[in-house]
């Protein structure tokens, strides 16, 4: 490949004249690439900007022709995809050669700029190293420049500036028409870019509108400027009223500084978020809606913009509401029913001469009031099926603490969470054994201390009931005690937890009860 001066000597050498000109051609190229370069800056078409480019490229080299040469990998070919110049039906249709033996070839394949002179003259003083195209021929070519057109990590084909004139392209000429193709490389880049977030940006709003859900869209800092049909549909409002934070005019006014303050917390660290209030419908009426959104990130990290989308759950909250409200009847009755209970069991110990009846009556009463504690802690919490073992059992043995004041009762655990059914059995459980802590561990009266420790680790939950009182019989053998209701009633708990019971003597004194289970049922 050659590159040949416009002169035979350098500008410097030629009359003042000829250099005056010289530096008028050039200057006119600058302008025309400065013109080009804001050009681009702004296009948004692909057809017009590498048109411009071709139009630019033509009279900046004081050209008639010039063309922009689109590869096409699926025909191992170059489309003509623009040009100044050509006979009508060529751009757009007209496929060259992009093997190496062209000068377009080349000049995409090695990535250099490439002058040919003397196309279609002479063998003797024609081109020898690169062939013209049939196109070329018909338009009587005799010169062509050739420079790659490139983004950053693509290469989309050529841009040619051809002539049917005998001067020599230079130098200074491949530095202008590179200018071109860089600025042409990289507004295409920008353009094809931008599309990609626009088709992205239009999948996503397509979809947005195809769900059930009140969905929004927020640009990084959080101003909304997309809502689906939906959203307007529900509220009855328009883009420019909702647009940036306009959707506060449609949030109940007794949630929307919570909602606000804890929304713009989310934003200001890019966490999800999740919330539920009530939104204004177009008929005035408000319905609860669980709100969520989350960031859509680039591949750096950088938030690009926030999805939030809106469920309406009103029919499940009237739902929940009436089910809370039917457990509370539901419970206040069985409360009084134990009450009652109770105070038969109370009534008739008090009247009955045998002492033994009389403690078989009060042991009963004290188990149907622990009952009734049990639920009357269950009802209240929200979740119907599993409780916080360690807090419920908290409650129980403070509950248990004000029926012995003469004791001292400590629970020491860790939050665990497990199902209703067995809370409420390992709570009975507790009851049967720190009871008999309380009536047996200090015989001589005055009381002492009684400590629950609740441990889980690898699926097993521990419970351990500690004293220092008198300790057990020499001979205890939980289960042979059958003559006890209480240590039946511990057995016959612990087998329907599938839980072991390991009774034993206490360090330094007293008597040691141990109850492991699985968190889960088998």
């Amino acid at each position: 490949m050659s590159i040949s001066p416009s002169h035979p000597k350098g500008p410097e050498l030629l009359p003042l004249s000829q250099r005056s000109e010289e530096l008028a051609y050039r200057l006119r190229q600058q302008e025309a690439l400065a013109g080009f370069a804001l050009f681009a800056l702004q296009a948004t078409e692909l057809d017009l900007l590498l048109q411009e480019a071709c139009r630019v490229s033509a009279n900046g080299l004081g050209s008639e022709l010039s063309k922009v040469l689109e590869y096409r990998p699926e025909d191992d070919k170059f489309l003509l995809r623009a040009g100044v110049g050509w006979r009508p039906g060529l751009v757009g249709h007209a496929l060259v050669g992009s093997d190496i033996a062209s000068a377009a070839g080349y000049a995409f394949r090695t990535g250099e700029a490439v002058i040919s002179s003397h196309l279609g003259a002479a063998a003797a003083e024609g081109e020898d190293r690169f062939r013209a195209s049939q196109i070329m021929v018909e338009h009587g070519v005799r010169r062509a420049i050739n420079v790659p057109i490139r983004g950053r990590e693509w290469s989309y084909g050529v841009l040619e500036v051809d002539s049917p004139q005998e001067n020599k392209f230079t130098q200074a000429d491949i530095t202008f028409l590179g200018g071109v193709a860089n600025i042409l490389g990289v507004a295409m880049e920008r353009i094809r870019m931008e599309r990609a977030v626009q088709e992205s940006e239009e999948g996503f709003r397509t979809l947005a509108n195809s769900i059930p859900q009140l969905a929004w869209m927020a640009d990084p800092s959080g101003a909304v400027y997309w809502y689906n049909d939906r959203w307007f549909e529900y509220t009855g409002s328009t883009l420019d009223e909702m647009r940036g934070w306009g959707w506060r005019a449609v949030h109940h006014p007794d949630h929307v500084e919570g909602v606000v303050e804890r929304i713009r917390h989310a934003f200001e660290t890019g966490e999800n978020w999740e919330d539920t209030f009530p939104l204004r419908g177009r008929d005035g009426e408000y319905r609860w809606f669980l709100s969520r959104a989350l960031p859509v990130r680039d591949a750096d990290g950088r938030i690009l913009r926030w999805f939030g989308t809106g469920t309406d759950v009103t029919r499940q909250r009237e739902a929940e509401e009436r089910s809370q409200l039917m457990t509370q009847e539901v419970s206040h009755r069985v409360k009084n029913s134990l009450a009652l209970v109770a105070s038969l069991l109370g009534l008739q110990s008090r009247s009955t001469a045998s002492a033994e009846a009389r403690q078989a009556l009060e042991d009963a009463y004290a188990r149907v009031q622990t009952i009734a504690q049990i639920h009357d802690r269950l009802w209240r919490q929200y979740d119907a099926e599993s409780v916080d073992l360690c807090g419920f059992l908290n409650d129980l043995c403070r509950k248990l603490q004000e029926t012995a004041v003469e004791h001292r009762l400590e629970f020491h655990g860790h939050p665990v969470m497990i199902s209703i059914d067995r809370a409420i059995s390992l709570g009975l459980l507790l009851n049967e054994i720190v009871t008999n802590a309380f009536k047996y561990a200090y015989p001589e009266g005055g009381g002492g201390p009684v400590q629950v420790r609740l441990s889980a680790k690898g699926g097993q939950l521990r419970l351990k009931v500690t004293d220092l009182g008198v300790g057990l019989p020499a001979d205890f053998d939980l289960s042979k005690n059958r003559r006890s209701l209480g240590s039946r009633l511990i057995v016959n708990t612990a087998r329907q937890l599938q839980a072991q019971v390991e009774a034993g003597p206490n360090t330094p004194s007293g008597a040691r009860f141990t109850v492991t289970m699985p968190i889960q049922p088998a």
